[in-house]
């Protein structure tokens, strides 16, 4: 009994290994490729898996995209909660979002090139994205920004304006240095340079005389 017992749980630690390193393989793929253009044979070359090994673990390639995508978003997505949670009011929180898309990037810069991915190929050509995906994730928090734009603007913090707008461009702003940074790390270090970022676009939004303490 006892025999059968670790031979089951060597199988069952066997599995697990190999599904995080299909997983990191297909994280890598779908960087790179998209999810059209991504192939299970291409994972499976990737992971140094038999095609037929992946297909044991997961139903096909939307499944491993939806579960690479899912594990992507909670990683990223747990990043932003805490960062968030960490502003005493709506300037700070917001801050605090633009300063933590350099974490993410250290954390999964992987993830950040499917989430690019994600929106063009999936939803620009009407694929609907993962659940529980990084895509829906990030949605989820640029409702958080463009609310938080809100209650800024109603408490006189910040000056008149649409909410929308702002937290998009706040939104693409640094979505911009984050490539820029991938492209030339040394020229453009997202952690310093994101400072600028922060003074250009709150110079202009937040109300005079209503601008916080500076952050250390």
């Amino acid at each position: 009994m006892e025999a059968k017992l670790e031979a089951s749980s060597r199988r069952d630690r066997n599995k697990d290994k190999n599904r995080r390193e299909i997983l990191a393989a297909a994280l890598e793929v779908f960087a790179e490729k998209g999810y059209l253009q991504a192939s299970i044979q291409e994972i499976a070359d990737r992971a140094d898996f038999a095609v037929s090994t992946i297909y044991a673990l997961f139903k096909n390639k939307e499944d491993l995209y939806n579960k690479v995508s899912a594990d992507v978003g909670k990683r990223c997505g747990d990043i932003f909660d805490r960062a968030m949670a960490e502003g005493t009011d709506d300037y700070e929180k917001l801050v605090n979002f633009a300063r933590a898309k350099g974490e993410t990037f250290r954390e999964s810069p992987d993830g950040t090139r499917m989430l690019e991915n994600e929106y063009h190929d999936v939803l620009e050509r009407g694929i609907k994205p993962p659940p529980d995906g990084i895509g829906h994730i990030y949605d989820l928090f640029m409702l958080r920004i463009r609310d938080l734009f809100t209650s800024g603007i109603s408490s006189g913090l910040f000056a008149a304006g649409d909410p929308e707008l702002l937290a998009t461009t706040l939104d693409s702003a640094t979505n911009a240095l984050l490539r820029l940074s991938r492209a030339e790390p040394d020229k453009f270090p997202y952690d310093e340079r994101v400072e600028e970022i922060i003074e250009i676009f709150f110079g202009s939004v937040l109300v005079k005389g209503k601008r916080p303490a500076p952050q250390g």
